[in-house]
C-alpha cells in the first residue's frame, strides 16, 4: 500500500482503528507537539491524560516507525471493514482525492460536481 492511501484511510477512517492503535496514534502526535516545548510540566498532564503512554503493547505498535505502523494500520482497517471504506478516486485519472468528500482532483483538475 502506498503512502498516500495509507494516511487516507487512518485520517479519514480513524474511528474504525482498534483502541490499541488509536492511543498509538495519540501517543505519537502528542510527542510530535511536545518536540518543541521543554516544559516538563506539560510532558506530565500529557501522561496525565493518557496521550503518552509506557505501555509497551501500544509502544512496540509504533518500534519501526510511524510510516510503518500506518502503514499496517491502514491495511488492518482495508481488510476488517471493506464495506466502510471509502476510496475517493477521480473518475478521469483514478487517483485517489484529498478527502472522501473532494469533488475535485488535484492531480488533473477533474470536477464531478
Amino acid at each position: 500500500m502506498d503512502k498516500e492511501t495509507a494516511k487516507y484511510l487512518v485520517t479519514y477512517f480513524f474511528r474504525l482503528l482498534p483502541d490499541e492503535e488509536k492511543l498509538a496514534w495519540k501517543h505519537h502526535s502528542s510527542l510530535l507537539k511536545l518536540e518543541s516545548n521543554d516544559n516538563p510540566k506539560a510532558m506530565e498532564v500529557y501522561k496525565r491524560k493518557g496521550w503518552i503512554t509506557d505501555e509497551k503493547k501500544i509502544l512496540d505498535l509504533l518500534i519501526e516507525g510511524y510510516d510503518k505502523f500506518e502503514e499496517r494500520t491502514a491495511e488492518k482497517i482495508l481488510k476488517k471493514y471493506p464495506d466502510k471504506i471509502f476510496l475517493n478516486n477521480c473518475p478521469n485519472c483514478n487517483k485517489l482525492a484529498r478527502t472522501p468528500y473532494a469533488k475535485q482532483c488535484r492531480f488533473c483538475g477533474c470536477d464531478w460536481h
